[in-house]
């Protein structure tokens, strides 16, 4: 009997030596030294994880916790995405690393499922640029909290072309379960709405209704409630004011809404930063004016519809459009009076698909251009694939692991950014608390993200949250108010949006900046004491020397520093 030989292939090679040097590249850098973002993911996502885990309340109901006051559980995420349910059982830094690999491997399965599926007897010809392919989106750096939803998109279009072709239940059943790896609030409703236009657009075609796209609307809607039944009790449910009913959204003129279209054409916004911009961009617009050259040169003038190269190009400016008229005002107020109950939830997130159709643009042009060279081919992926790790952008946490650093090393001296275990610094904190016997006093921070506290078990009436009650935002807003009285940029910033309630600086914009030196002149506190005393406020952790504590009646219980943390903390106390 023959025995079959093992033999990894140079693509699959690639793949996996990529992956143990960032693997490697994290295990050994650690939280003192890994660097990833903290917009949005430090200062909001792993805090609350941290909150949950410190109170026992990843599945509890009708429970208090302790930020912003005190929140019901019910505003921090759904236990039943698998992100939440990795921080459930693993602390929370080998959770963040874990989510890191697995959006990789979601994103490389869904692929080769998908190209599998559409290219079948020919599937082993492309079989590099499907692996690659999907590897290289399975890299981008995209929003950390929902990285699986980003990237299980390809595996979403499998399971509907199954279910398409009624190939068998287990697909249906596989599509009910499919949200435990997306989100509601970015991705549902734009995906069941996709599936609603595929819908009409299969049922003239074939002249008949399409069940199965009925069926998998229904199944994804009844299971994004299911598994978002705590954002739909709010919702529903609930009878108070949030902050999403006061927020704010800029009303552009023509000319800006034209240019917000074309700056997420060639940017995508931050929560989705896709490095496309660098070499993708470029090779995608040469691609499809050369191609459509050719099209009009051979008078095929049909095919400027239904290349597929123009399809995704057309999805792609489709979504960037919507992402412009969320501006315009008659186009929000329309939306928000036919669906009221969505009033302030941002219908252009459509923005979101977009990394997948840049990088799904490169599997079809890479794949055209082999039928003339193979080898300039695989030389275009693996330059794109060079571009993608090589590139800094807010959430490329392999890139800014390395080349923080490596530059400290080079340079002999710490870096202004924060590591991981900087940013939390828990040895001070623990320090701290050990100190004055905290025993839960609500507090602020001042200088820093209250997230640092909220990680540490310290109960905050500051904090980050998109969507809470506004009865608090406007008690909050009290404490605040002389500050807000001195900023006019702070005073928009909170009346306007607010999803930030923290303590602000009469004259030092986002005065909470994660940085190693904290320099400013203004040393003032401008808050309102009474008013903090009323929301049972005691502690006041500092990342500034105060002028003015005397004058608000407030007692320095001491300053504070540790060897492994960035922090000084002069800590005080409401007389």
């Amino acid at each position: 009997m023959k025995k079959r030989s093992f033999k990894i292939t140079w693509y699959w090679g690639i793949v996996i030596i990529i992956t143990l040097v960032e693997l490697a590249t994290f295990l050994i850098a650690g939280p003192k030294h890994t660097y990833i973002g903290v917009h949005d993911n430090l200062d909001i996502h792993i805090a609350d994880y941290q909150i949950m885990r410190l109170n026992n309340a990843f599945f509890s109901h009708a429970k208090t916790l302790p930020l912003l006051g005190g929140i019901d559980r019910n505003f921090l995420l759904s236990e039943f995405y698998l992100y939440s349910l990795i921080y459930a059982v693993l602390p929370n830094f080998t959770a963040y690393i874990t989510c890191y690999f697995l959006k990789i491997m979601i994103a490389l399965i869904s692929g080769i499922l998908l190209g599998k599926d559409v290219l079948e007897n020919k599937y082993e010809k492309y079989e590099w640029l499907i692996v690659l392919g999907s590897f290289i989106y399975g890299l981008l750096p995209l929003y950390p909290a929902f990285s699986f939803a980003f990237a299980s998109i390809p595996l979403l279009i499998y399971l509907l072309r199954k279910i398409a072709n009624n190939e068998g239940i287990r697909y249906y059943v596989l599509l009910f379960f499919y949200p435990v790896l997306s989100y509601f609030t970015f991705f549902g409703p734009f995906i069941i709405g996709y599936i609603l236009i595929y819908f009409i657009y299969r049922s003239l075609k074939d002249k008949k209704v399409s069940f199965s796209l009925i069926i998998s609307m229904a199944l994804l809607s009844v299971s994004y409630i299911l598994i978002e039944y705590r954002l739909f009790l709010l919702i529903f449910a609930g009878d108070q004011k949030t902050i999403r009913d006061t927020m704010v959204v800029d009303n552009y003129s023509l000319s800006k809404i034209l240019l917000t279209i074309v700056d997420v054409f060639v940017k995508n916004m931050f929560h989705c930063e896709d490095l496309h911009r660098f070499v993708v961009m470029p090779i995608v617009l040469v691609s499809v004016i050369i191609i459509n050259f050719i099209h009009i040169k051979e008078k095929d003038i049909k095919k400027l519809l239904t290349d597929p190269i123009n399809l995704v190009m057309y999805f792609i400016i489709f979504n960037c459009v919507i992402y412009g008229l969320y501006y315009c005002q008659i186009v929000r107020e329309l939306f928000e009076m036919i669906f009221k109950p969505l009033k302030g939830w941002q219908f252009n997130r459509t923005l979101f698909f977009n990394p997948f159709l840049w990088y799904l643009e490169i599997v079809f042009i890479a794949k055209r251009l082999c039928e003339y060279k193979k080898k300039f081919a695989i030389l275009l992926v693996l330059l794109v694939l060079l571009s993608v790790i090589g590139n800094q952008s807010l959430y490329n946490d392999f890139y800014n692991t390395v080349y923080v650093n490596t530059w400290q090393i080079a340079k002999n001296k710490k870096s202004e950014t924060l590591s991981y275990g900087e940013f939390y610094s828990t040895d001070l904190f623990t320090k701290i608390k050990k100190d004055i016997g905290y025993e839960g006093e609500y507090s602020v921070a001042y200088g820093f993200h209250p997230s640092v506290l909220s990680y540490n078990g310290i109960s905050t009436l500051d904090g980050c949250l998109s969507y809470y009650y506004q009865d608090y935002k406007e008690e909050f807003r009290k404490i605040i108010a002389p500050a807000l009285n001195e900023n006019e940029a702070a005073r928009a910033y909170y009346d306007e949006w607010g999803a930030r309630a923290y303590i602000f600086s009469g004259t030092v914009d986002s005065i909470w900046s994660p940085v190693r030196t904290k320099m400013v002149s203004d040393k003032r506190l401008l808050i309102d004491v009474n008013a903090f005393k009323n929301l049972n406020g005691k502690y006041i952790f500092s990342r500034i020397d105060l002028s003015n504590n005397e004058e608000l009646g407030l007692k320095l219980l001491s300053k504070y520093t540790d060897k492994n943390s960035p922090y000084s903390i002069w800590l005080y106390e409401v007389k």
